[in-house]
């Protein structure tokens, strides 16, 4: 997926924050966000999923799995291997 730079204000006590998160995972100020903005993602498909299917389905690890590997399959059926 193309990056694409992106301006935001934040207040300053957030920016320190970020800026000391990313020294000691040892990532930039951008990859931090990054990150947490894709583990935010995550947490939103799981939702969607867990409404879905009910809240039954979490216990289903073999069900779980299958439906975690379908949908990588078609997040990065794109991608070349």
């Amino acid at each position: 997926m193309p990056r694409m730079k992106v301006g935001v204000s934040l207040p300053a006590n957030l920016l320190a924050f970020a800026d000391e998160e990313a020294q000691r995972r040892g990532t930039t100020r951008s990859g931090l966000l990054a990150s947490l903005l894709e583990a935010e993602q995550v947490q939103a498909q799981v939702r969607r999923y867990i409404d879905q299917h009910g809240w039954d389905v979490a216990d289903d690890e073999g069900h779980w799995r299958q439906y975690q590997q379908a949908r990588m399959a078609e997040e990065y059926r794109d991608d070349d291997w």
